[in-house]
Formats: C-alpha cells, sequence, structure tokens
C-alpha cells in the first residue's frame, strides 16, 4: 500500500480516484487551495505555498490540475493561466520533491490533443511526435515539466481523451441542446472524438500505481465521429436529431482559436496501456452515455 498524494483531487475526476484508491487500501491526502476536513491540505502553487506536513512521508504524487481547456476563449490572459495551472504546478512539485525522499511514482494528467490536427486518418501512438497547433505545443511543454522529475522517480503521463461523467466535463456542455432537441454535429461532423468513461479513467490511475508504469499512455475507451456521437446522445435520451450541421465558420466566430479542438479531431491507439493488463469497462460509447446522462 502506497501514500499517495494528489493535487487537483477534488475535481471530477480526483474525486473518484481517491475514492477507488482508498477502497485499495492506499494511504491518499488531497492538495486543494480551500482544505476541508480530514486528508485535505492547503497549496496555493501560484504563491508558491504548501503544507509541508506531510510530504516526506508520500510514495506517490499526482498532478490533475489544470484550468478548462474548453471553458473560456484562449485569450491572452487565458492562455497564461492555462499554463500557469498546467506548467506551473508541476514545476512548483518539482521544487519541492527534495522534501518527499520517499518519492517513488510522479503522475501528470495530460492531453490526447497532443498529436495535433494535421493528419485526422492517422491512428496516434505515443511515440509519435507533438503536433504545432497551440494546444499540441500546450501538452508537450505540459509533458516536459512533468520530465523534471526524472532522475528522481518514475514519471508517467497519462493523455486523457473527452471525459464522460455525470458530474460535469465536457458532456455536460453537450446536453442542453440535445435534451432540448436542438442538437447537431459541429462543422462537417466528421471529426474524430476519443472520449473515456470516468470510472475508466480514475481506475486506469490506478492501475499505473499498482503496476509502477512510467511513460506516456494514451487514456482513450474508443473514438466516434462527433457526428456519430451527438447521434447516441440524441438516443439515449430519447430525443429528435434533425438539425443541420452548426457551421464551422459560426464556431469559429463564437469560439475564436478554442474552436479547433471542437471542429477538428484525431485517432488514437489505447493498446499500449491495454497491453499492461488494463481493461476497459465502457469500450461501447452508447452504453457508456446510458450511465452518464
Amino acid at each position: 500500500m502506497k501514500n499517495i498524494l494528489i493535487a487537483g483531487g477534488t475535481g471530477l475526476v480526483g474525486s473518484k480516484l481517491v475514492s477507488i484508491l482508498k477502497e485499495k487500501g492506499h494511504t491518499v491526502s488531497v492538495l486543494s487551495r480551500n482544505p476541508k476536513g480530514e486528508g485535505q491540505f492547503f497549496w496555493n502553487s501560484a504563491e508558491g505555498k504548501i503544507d509541508e506536513s506531510r510530504l516526506k512521508e508520500i510514495q506517490v504524487l499526482i498532478n490533475l490540475s489544470g484550468a478548462g481547456i474548453a471553458d473560456k476563449r484562449w485569450s491572452t490572459a487565458r492562455k497564461k493561466e492555462l499554463h500557469q495551472s498546467r506548467i506551473g504546478t508541476n514545476t512548483f512539485l518539482f521544487q519541492k520533491a527534495s522534501e518527499m525522499p520517499n518519492l517513488e511514482q510522479f503522475i501528470t494528467s495530460s492531453g490526447i490533443n497532443a498529436y495535433g490536427f494535421e493528419d485526422p486518418e492517422k491512428c496516434f501512438v505515443e511515440d509519435d511526435s507533438f503536433g504545432k497547433d497551440y494546444i499540441s505545443q500546450l501538452v508537450k511543454d505540459w509533458e516536459e515539466s512533468a520530465d523534471l522529475f526524472q532522475g528522481t522517480c518514475k514519471v508517467t503521463k497519462i493523455r486523457t481523451a473527452v471525459v464522460l461523467a455525470k458530474e460535469g466535463g465536457a458532456l455536460q456542455k453537450m446536453l442542453p441542446p440535445v435534451k432540448f432537441g436542438i442538437g447537431s454535429a459541429l462543422g462537417t461532423g466528421d471529426q474524430t472524438m476519443c472520449w473515456i468513461h470516468a470510472d475508466d479513467l480514475s481506475r486506469l490511475f490506478a492501475h499505473v500505481i499498482e503496476f509502477q508504469l512510467d511513460g506516456a499512455y494514451n487514456a482513450l475507451a474508443g473514438t466516434c465521429s462527433n457526428l456519430e456521437f451527438t447521434k447516441n446522445l440524441a438516443k439515449v435520451l430519447q430525443k429528435p436529431f434533425w438539425f443541420p450541421a452548426v457551421p464551422a465558420f459560426m464556431m469559429r466566430l463564437l469560439f475564436g482559436e478554442m474552436s479547433i479542438i471542437l471542429l477538428k479531431g484525431l485517432k488514437a491507439s489505447n493498446e499500449k496501456i491495454k497491453s499492461t493488463g488494463f481493461e476497459f469497462l465502457f469500450a461501447d460509447v452508447k452504453a457508456a452515455l446510458k450511465t452518464v446522462v
């Protein structure tokens, strides 16, 4: 059993992961800017502050921090926030690594958008190069900041797809128009969407801890087109699906540069994580959606 510290442990994935790890018998603590209750400790990476009382005992450090990629338009200020909440937090935690003499593994949440959108037909694997667009380069910087821990402990980078969950995330932003019967595809609707159920993602984090896996891993259960995904969502909700697709130019007007993650897609392989013995409980998109809407 491990002593585990999670930054971002009160969020969508973090709260599920805390429960799973405790069920497995691990000792789990959470870093929070607003600690409440037992097991939560204060930190504020932007201000360089952290409660150091638990650091000496920590064997596994997980950073799930990160401002929502699609929550706001990518203004200069927003890009700075996205950078600080990812690269800044990893860097700050590394600065505290010398106070964690028992640290065995550092795990960071990364993004499946690492590979860019230049080749929508290719199925990307973990050894492929990073893309050239803004979001791909953000992921590159994100992972390079995690690699600061190389030489100190094992480093694991989980490249996460769109997370399907009842409690929040991208799916909950897609639901309203479909619930009102006006759901539609975005742009051509042909762009590929990688997805994973929140329960599977939490289990995947627990899996890489159990087997002390290091390196990068694509965390997706499956892929489908934007059109297929939205149609399945409408079917699960028993709503009509007949509205024309939202034109790409309108998406660009509404979301600016951020529209790239809505209008472009990529395919990725999950064979690497499956080869370690991990099994997805939700590999069918329609079955997965039935549990979260």
